[in-house]
């Protein structure tokens, strides 16, 4: 489980104090709400009991960027396996919370109707169901730094749990911009290409003001970036 210092706390909250987390970020209640509706919108097959089994304790603490998250992960489907699945969902759902969106592969998927090319990263296990998930959105982020995604990813590495943020808090998502709330990328996943897996690549969330709109990009694993996290999974 990973742990931040308080020096680190003190300075994410300093930078987003004019970014409050309750205006950025949904409660559990509010949540879970989200999930109920989701799942009869989208037909995602969660009965009552899945949804009256979701912990909602509040325990991320005061880091502005940690934050208390209920992720779905959804069942295999006639189409797509349950990582395709889960990941085509959850971005379908961001999408609809923005006023524009672009994923590299639209063109799959607005005129082949194919799922998201993604697998999770080796070691990683994908099991279905709702969950709360503390998540650390800032993890790795330090203001001008750059790094490469790919020395990052790890086993407690987000991968779902990113969308599911970007389903949830659509505010956040607008509150990127490189410095004080880092874009994201989605170590969890690597991306297909040509049907074989690209670790090389991997989905990378980002903001622009300009267009408003959303885009979920296959970026270089191996390339320097500075403005960017790599959420992990704390709790």
């Amino acid at each position: 489980m990973a742990t931040l210092g308080n020096g680190r706390v003190a300075a994410r909250e300093a930078k987003l104090a004019v970014r409050p987390p309750e205006i950025m970020f949904a409660s559990l209640p509010e949540q879970l709400g989200n999930v109920r509706r989701w799942n009869e919108e989208r037909r995602w097959g969660f009965n009552a009991s899945d949804l009256h089994s979701v912990d909602l304790t509040p325990r991320a603490g005061n880091d502005p960027l940690v934050i208390d998250l209920i992720a779905v992960y959804l069942r295999d489907s006639a189409e797509m396996n349950g990582v395709q699945r889960t990941c085509h969902e959850l971005w379908t759902v961001a999408a609809q919370q923005q006023p524009h969106s672009w994923s590299w592969d639209w063109y799959r998927d607005n005129w082949e109707q194919r799922p998201k090319p993604v697998q999770l990263v080796h070691g990683l296990v994908h099991r279905p169901g709702i969950r709360r998930v503390t998540v650390d959105l800032g993890a790795h982020f330090e203001p001008g730094r750059y790094v490469r995604p790919c020395t990052l990813r790890d086993l407690d590495s987000a991968h779902a749990e990113v969308l599911a943020a970007a389903a949830h808090f659509p505010r956040w998502i607008w509150a990127m911009d490189g410095k004080d709330v880092p874009y994201t990328w989605i170590s969890g996943y690597e991306v297909i290409i040509r049907d074989r897996p690209a670790p090389w690549r991997l989905p990378a969330l980002s903001w622009s003001n300009f267009r408003h709109t959303m885009s979920l990009t296959a970026g270089w694993a191996n390339h320097s970036y500075s403005g960017w996290a790599s959420p992990i999974c704390v709790g």
